[in-house]
């Protein structure tokens, strides 16, 4: 019981909760917790060693990341194989002219707001221009 009151192996119990991985391969014998506790009086907790066995690792989360965006991915590929062209470049042409049609209205109202303000121009007999 005095050795489970020190603070090192309560330490030492605490980092080993923290890390599954190492907790799993102590217990597939791959290594034993001496050698583990060991290393961890050694090298202490912040040694990149200890990186690879957290849970939430890098590794853990590239790899899931590049699982999910696989699955996007592959996801996308199978839309697009049920993609009609045809139907596409329709609706690109359409668009096309409606942008065209917006244009054309735009230019229609700047040549309207013109004309209005050089007619107020030419009826106003005081008019000045500013400088």
């Amino acid at each position: 019981m005095n050795d489970m009151s020190n603070p090192s192996i309560q330490q030492f119990k605490a980092f080993i909760h923290e890390r599954p991985l190492l907790i799993k391969e102590i217990r597939q014998g791959k290594i034993t917790l001496q050698e583990t506790y060991e290393k961890y009086v050694l090298l202490g907790e912040e040694d990149p060693v200890w990186n690879k066995y957290l849970s939430g690792s890098k590794h853990d989360q590239q790899k899931s990341e590049e699982d999910s965006s696989s699955q996007f991915y592959q996801k996308v590929m199978k839309h697009l194989e049920n993609v009609d062209l045809n139907q596409v470049e329709g609706h690109i042409h359409n668009l096309n002219g409606a942008i065209g049609n917006i244009v054309t209205l735009i230019d229609q109202f700047k040549q309207y707001r013109n004309s209005q303000a050089g007619q107020s121009q030419a009826n106003d007999f005081f008019y000045k221009p500013k400088d």
